[in-house]
């Protein structure tokens, strides 16, 4: 047979701020009540539960050990309301409760995450989702999937749309046969080891290469530890290994022809998007380039 509680959660809260402030009057100045609505509450809380929860030491109201336990489990719900009531309210300003993020793998992490604590600190209420993809651009996605879009720039965009501009060089670990053979390597010397390439794996898998020339994974942590590891040459995201470069571990391959590639960027906001402050919040920050992106140019 179902049973309702005789408690509530007002009245645990009212506790709460009782603790807090140290007294039946201060709760009430706290609370802009009356002090005898805030006894009358503590009283039917402690007949509720059918135990003593506070005790007089001098003049300040402290919970008894019981109190202390019963307080403590209340507590996250007593939280979580006040959170669920903040939303709707936020809801009703017209504010997001969940924004989507759909962000290429190449989108220097640095202003990713910079961006994403700014917003959730500004606007805690706002949950954000974020999905990683590989190379897509605009039209491969669909608008049902995201709110804001961080993708390969569809072309002839230009201007504000192009929010970073990722450079990647042709790039092999330094003792591989391609750094240590003639140079510029020509096209048969490259053609004999095998290439990284960072791609999309979808359900039905990849189709292998049959020379066995073409690694296919699809992160761009994978593709440089692959490099790293003399295992491939590929072009690489060339702010993701500055520091190996510049000691020498990784040498860029000095080709004749598309040694450096561009791979540019676009913000896109998804049609109809309403414009609330978290989500546009997110999409200036992430439009800002990080001091190191700067002096790294």
């Amino acid at each position: 047979m179902a049973t309702l509680p005789k408690s509530t959660l007002e009245q645990w809260g009212v506790l709460r701020t009782v603790v807090e402030e140290g007294s039946f009057a201060a709760a009430a100045e706290a609370l802009h009540r009356s002090q005898s609505s805030v006894s009358y509450a503590v009283a039917r809380l402690q007949a509720a539960v059918g135990i003593d929860l506070l005790e007089m030491q001098g003049r300040r109201a402290v919970l008894t050990k019981a109190g202390a336990a019963l307080l403590a489990e209340i507590a996250p719900l007593i939280d979580d309301l006040n959170r669920i009531e903040s939303r709707g309210r936020r809801l009703a300003q017209g504010h997001a409760v969940r924004i989507r993020l759909l962000v290429d793998n190449l989108f220097p992490k640095p202003r990713l995450f910079a961006a994403l604590r700014k917003t959730v600190d500004a606007y805690p209420q706002a949950e954000v989702q974020l999905v990683e993809t590989i190379r897509q651009s605009l039209a491969g996605v669909s608008e049902d999937c995201y709110d804001l879009a961080v993708l390969v720039a569809e072309p002839g965009s230009n201007g504000p749309d192009i929010v970073a501009d990722i450079q990647l060089i042709a790039t092999a670990h330094a003792s591989h046969p391609l750094v240590a053979g003639p140079q510029p390597p020509s096209r048969s010397a490259l053609a004999r080891f095998p290439r990284v390439e960072i791609r999309e794996i979808g359900p039905s898998g990849v189709e292998f290469d049959t020379n066995g020339r073409l690694w296919h994974v699809n992160t761009v942590a994978a593709a440089i530890d692959a490099v790293r590891h003399g295992l491939c040459y590929g072009w690489l995201p060339a702010h993701l290994i500055r520091a190996e470069l510049r000691e020498g571990s990784l040498r860029p391959l000095l080709l004749a022809n598309d040694r450096m590639r561009n791979i540019p960027l676009a913000l896109y906001l998804r049609d109809g998007l309403s414009r609330d402050p978290a989500t546009m919040e997110l999409a200036r920050l992430l439009e800002r380039p990080q001091e190191e992106e700067l002096l790294s140019e």
